[in-house]
């Protein structure tokens, strides 16, 4: 129900559930609803009187968690129902016992779904891919979306974290995106390294994003513009280069807490780049890693697919283009910009930087975009933009 209200569900999950396997069943049911609502509710429609979406946000709970139980899981069929009638009147929806009991016995999987059903997207979105990437590879992309991502560690010190891994051995799969000093593990609760200070988690294609901004400028001083909650800027760190990392007040702590936890020497300051500042000196490098959809990420945060619609793009991208301009007067002569965003949507990468480069003073030097993945990467792009000078 918070999801639905706007909370983002590892959030919520994180900060209100207890550990061991009540804990644990709660993230699989989660999840497992977020992954799969479109062919959940193709399968609670056809025994409900009216549509799902008007139904009071409990009641619609309960059923999509009984029937993804019951569809999904391994749950025994009249465990799930049982556990859909007590949770029913636990919330207070004491009125809709009878029709969550009648519902969830009855409910079976979907028949003649639409393919968007299938695949578990929003239809205008299916379209926009299949028209980018045929058919084929969006329909892999979406299959992948419905499995589980394992964790990808991030670390300064390989050979500790190796250590630290000796009883957790990395799967077989190997990124997409070949980055190093990382290290792609099954899904873990508390992943080994990050207590000791040796790891971060981060996706490899937003590594690979820090990476260019290291590559592009070898050494010295950058900044990380909108940098919670700190991967890239431990990742440029780690990379040798004197880093400046900046959020807005209310996410600045986050990237303190990383910092503090990995023993980076990094400088955390806080400004909100919606204005231009005078409070900083020109850089070597910048990375804007901009707020964005993060249509990218639906495996990670399946979620977002629920919660966007084209028209977010305009807007998205009307930020972007602002942030983009404020920051790019940081940059010193000769030095390097990097956009980036964790969409694949074009309105938020080249409809973006394009007019930035008509505006003149900075030149493309490199384009990335990991749409669609290939192996545990989210789909993000960016581009290394070079500031003209000597």
């Amino acid at each position: 129900m918070a999801i639905e209200d706007g909370a983002h569900a590892e959030d919520v999950l994180a900060a209100d559930l207890p550990e061991g396997s009540d804990g644990r069943l709660a993230w699989h049911i989660t999840f497992g609803v977020l992954r799969n609502r479109s062919r959940v509710d193709a399968a609670l429609r056809p025994f409900l009187r009216q549509p799902l979406p008007t139904l009071d946000p409990p009641v619609r709970a309960v059923l999509r968690m009984g029937a993804f139980e019951k569809l999904f899981a391994r749950t025994p069929d009249h465990a799930a129902v049982q556990q859909g009638v007590e949770v029913a009147r636990k919330i207070g929806a004491k009125r809709a016992v009878g029709l969550v009991n009648a519902v969830l016995r009855r409910v079976r999987p979907a028949k003649g779904m639409s393919r968007a059903e299938q695949l578990d997207m929003p239809p205008w979105l299916l379209a926009r891919w299949d028209a980018r990437y045929g058919e084929e590879a969006t329909s892999t992309w979406c299959e992948r979306d419905h499995t589980v991502p394992p964790v990808c560690l991030v670390t300064h010190e390989p050979e500790a974290l190796d250590a630290l891994l000796s009883e957790e051995a990395p799967t077989a799969r190997v990124a997409g995106v070949d980055v190093a000093n990382t290290r792609v593990i099954t899904a873990s609760a508390n992943p080994p390294g990050l207590e000791q200070g040796v790891a971060w988690v981060q996706d490899p294609a937003a590594v690979h994003v820090a990476d260019l901004l290291a590559d592009a400028v070898g050494q010295g001083r950058v900044l990380d513009a909108t940098a919670a909650p700190g991967g890239k800027s431990l990742r440029l760190w780690s990379r040798g280069l004197d880093v400046v990392a900046t959020d807005i007040p209310r996410r600045a702590h986050l990237i303190r807490e990383n910092v503090a936890r990995i023993g980076a020497t990094i400088e955390v300051r806080t400004h909100d780049w919606n204005e231009p500042s005078s409070d900083f000196e020109a850089f070597d490098g910048v990375l804007l890693d901009a707020p964005c959809t993060g249509l990218g990420t639906t495996r990670r945060h399946p979620e977002i697919r629920w919660r966007r619609h084209v028209t977010d793009l305009p807007g998205a991208s009307e930020l972007q283009a602002r942030l983009l301009r404020n920051v790019s007067t940081l940059v010193k002569p000769g030095g390097v910009l990097v956009y980036a965003v964790c969409s694949p949507e074009p309105e938020e990468g080249e409809g973006v930087v394009r007019p930035f480069l008509e505006e003149g003073g900075f030149r493309l030097e490199a384009v990335f975009a990991s749409a669609p993945p290939t192996g545990e990467e989210d789909a993000h792009q960016a581009f290394v933009l070079r500031r003209e000078g000597p």
